[in-house]
């Protein structure tokens, strides 16, 4: 626009006494101007301010965490920038004015850029009506289109932008803001405990006090029971002190947690508040549930599925129900369908996180562009072998303890653990 209004601004010297034809052409210009500041003005309204981004913390780890397919796609469009502003982001710590600033920004490009709408990517969300509406007018320029970028980012992250309604955004700020305060305590509190048990974590959180943490950090302000045992789910109430926190790492979940963090990587959560739908990762970040993807909200893994499945099976055949043929072959597909399926993905994950460890340290040792010669290659082919041969132990444990020794020595059994065999095999 100035560019413009310095080319007729030139025009206008040359040309003179044509003032009149000047003067129209300025206010057209002026026109077209005020048309724009008129059209910002009236898009303003549905950009985001700081105080709609409501949990910025919980975002920047989610925008960082691209397990969920909304966030990888949202976080692809994100500028460089940013996104090592995320990388930089510890997930506990409240994020610095750089870090939100540039948050907002970003949102706020990307509410006016084209729209963000992608069924595939959308497809485990909970679409709101108004969302649902915007996406059959399938705008792509304009209000309507700020309008529905801003719907659906508000569903994809409820807990962390506010919507335009507005209705959904009423919480209790002091209390989180308390309760992501005692989560820093626990997760401070366990690193000081692993450090000085060879970084084993304690059975119970009440292990945590009085050496490492005060007890009152294990009590949610919106725990109106106090953390009175039993009001968590069966078998998580910690037995020694008051606790509002459900604890992952307990003895009962302990292996099943083992394994599902070998899948998902260090963003499982450890400590879950259910009051404030808070997480505490293994990796020591905090953020919230949402409906990005399940693993958001359960620590459900197959072995758990498993175990659910022979509870059905024993109740309804009793205790000798491995004796028929028909139920040790339920019980075969049971497990393909619900563990070994997943066996795959579990080694794809874990030889990147092999790989996100190894390679700054043999880099750090051998210089930059280690991996790309054959002996940075043997060193990771390697290191990743015996890290496989410990999953597969961990797998076949869980299994015999999940199956029992008399269902792994008949046939159904050894075929299973065949299986396990060539899936786990290089």
């Amino acid at each position: 626009m100035l560019k413009m209004i310095g080319r007729l601004k030139t025009h206008y010297l040359r040309l003179h006494g044509q003032g009149k034809t000047i003067t129209l052409l300025f206010a057209t210009v002026l026109m077209a101007m005020g048309l724009q500041l008129t059209l910002h003005a009236g898009t303003n309204q549905f950009l985001f301010d700081m105080d709609a981004i409501k949990d910025p913390g919980s975002l920047a780890v989610k925008l960082e965490d691209t397990r969920a397919p909304v966030s990888q796609w949202i976080a692809s469009q994100l500028s460089e920038d940013i996104q090592w502003l995320l990388v930089g982001y510890d997930g506990i710590s409240d994020p610095s004015s750089k870090l939100q600033e540039a948050l907002l920004s970003e949102l706020n490009r990307l509410l006016q850029a084209e729209s963000l709408y992608e069924a595939q990517v959308f497809a485990d969300i909970e679409l709101s009506e108004e969302t649902q509406v915007l996406i059959a007018q399938n705008p792509k320029d304009g209000e309507a289109l700020i309008r529905l970028n801003r719907w659906l980012l508000a569903d994809a992250y409820p807990y962390e932008l506010a919507s335009l309604s507005g209705q959904q955004d009423s919480e209790d700020s002091k209390g989180i803001e308390t309760c992501r305060e005692n989560l820093r305590l626990i997760k401070l509190a366990r690193d000081n405990y692993r450090a000085a048990n060879a970084d084993t974590d304690p059975q119970w959180l009440s292990e945590l006090s009085p050496e490492y943490l005060d007890s009152k950090a294990l009590l949610c302000p919106a725990d109106a029971t106090a953390g009175v045992p039993g009001v968590l789910t069966e078998g998580a109430s910690d037995p020694t002190l008051p606790c509002s926190y459900l604890y992952e790492m307990r003895p009962s979940k302990k292996a099943d947690q083992e394994i599902l963090r070998m899948q998902e990587g260090d963003m499982t959560p450890i400590v879950r508040c259910e009051h404030y739908r808070l997480n505490l990762s293994a990796a020591g970040k905090i953020y919230r549930n949402g409906p990005e993807r399940a693993i958001y909200n359960s620590n459900k893994t197959e072995f758990s599925a498993l175990s659910d499945f022979l509870g059905d099976l024993r109740s309804q055949h009793g205790e000798n129900f491995l004796k028929t043929q028909t139920v040790r072959k339920e019980i075969k597909t049971a497990t393909e369908t619900l563990v070994l399926k997943h066996v795959t993905k579990m080694l794809n994950r874990m030889e990147v996180s092999v790989l996100e460890q190894v390679k700054p340290q043999l880099e750090a040792q051998f210089g930059k562009g280690i991996l790309d010669t054959q002996m940075g290659m043997d060193i990771l082919q390697q290191v990743t072998g015996q890290v496989r041969d410990q999953v597969k132990e961990k797998l076949q444990s869980q299994l015999q303890s999940k199956l029992g020794e008399e269902f792994l020595k008949t046939a159904e059994g050894q075929d299973i653990l065949q299986q396990l065999s060539v899936l786990m095999s290089p």
